[in-house]
């Protein structure tokens, strides 16, 4: 244990100094894994499909605020869709408008939650992904979670009007208009998917707000259960069946992708947690301060 905290101690450290130049590239390298799984998703126009747009994207998306991911991934999205018809291209502007509208007009910082949703599908472990928004967004990241779940399902709708616009049957191209108009309407999977992945992000990020010692741990476990139960329950209530063994690889790999990231976040010591008091005029003030590992002042005190 000490071993690998004096590597993320030394890690740390030199990222603070190299701070300009680190961010930038770690910010690159997030956007060029979203882009690619987009582009994954939809590839239906050769301009939007070219490696040096998913390049380019991903390099102002490093540079600009975080919301222009939200903006740039719209547009290209929007393209591939209009490349299908020009019906999927307005039912998917409408939609992403109605995103913006109801939740990242408001929380613009949030936007990069909604996009783990679809990288996880690409990978093929999208039930880590409920357990990795909610370690990383916190309550915040219940929405953009669904919203990911939405434009995932989007995505999967858009491939199969585009088989069925491929031909010149009419008969065809009726049945793809109607898969356009019920995309958001009767797809019990995504109904189903969008209630296990709000519930599940909802109880880590509570749970994982508690100041007991151990919470965080505590919070990646319920989660994992309740990724299992809430797939059980969306599948009872809905009426469909949820790949459970989907679900149940999903959970374990998130239970790994959980303890990446607080690793990232800091390890804390709850063995020297300590609790100030002190006032002002007007109030008392009461702080709970649990510090992190630091394998230096170990070595320092030893």
């Amino acid at each position: 244990m000490t071993g690998i905290l004096k590597i993320k101690n030394d890690i740390r450290a030199f990222l603070r100094k190299q701070d300009e130049i680190a961010n930038p590239i770690f910010r690159f390298i997030w956007s060029l894994l979203v882009f690619m799984s987009l582009q994954k998703l939809f590839h239906y126009s050769d301009l939007g499909s070219k490696t040096e747009v998913t390049i380019l994207l991903a390099v102002l998306t490093a540079l600009l605020p975080d919301a222009f991911m939200f903006l740039a991934a719209g547009i290209l999205i929007a393209l591939h869709s209009f490349s299908v018809s020009l019906e999927a291209g307005a039912i998917f502007v409408v939609l992403y408008i109605i995103m913006y509208c109801v939740y990242i007009r408001f929380f613009p910082n949030y936007a990069y939650a909604m996009f783990i949703v679809p990288l996880f599908y690409v990978i093929g472990i999208p039930y880590a992904a409920p357990i990795a928004v909610a370690l990383i967004a916190g309550l915040g990241g219940v929405v953009p979670a669904v919203m990911g779940v939405v434009l995932y399902f989007y995505s999967q709708c858009i491939e199969d009007v585009s088989g069925l616009l491929a031909t010149d049957d009419i008969e065809k191209e009726i049945e793809a208009f109607q898969k356009l108009s019920h995309v958001l309407l009767h797809n019990k999977e995504m109904f189903a998917a969008m209630i296990i992945f709000a519930i599940t992000v909802l109880v880590i990020a509570l749970l994982a707000k508690f100041s007991y010692p151990y919470a965080i741990y505590v919070a990646i476990g319920a989660g994992v259960v309740i990724n299992i139960f809430a797939a059980i329950l969306a599948g009872y209530i809905l009426g469909q069946d949820v790949p459970m063994g989907t679900v149940m690889v999903g959970s374990i790999i998130g239970i790994l992708i959980g303890f990446v990231i607080r690793c990232g976040q800091g390890l804390l010591d709850y063995q020297h947690t300590e609790r100030v008091q002190f006032e002002d005029d007007d109030y008392f003030y009461y702080v709970k301060a649990v510090p992190k590992f630091d394998s230096e002042k170990k070595e320092k005190n030893g």
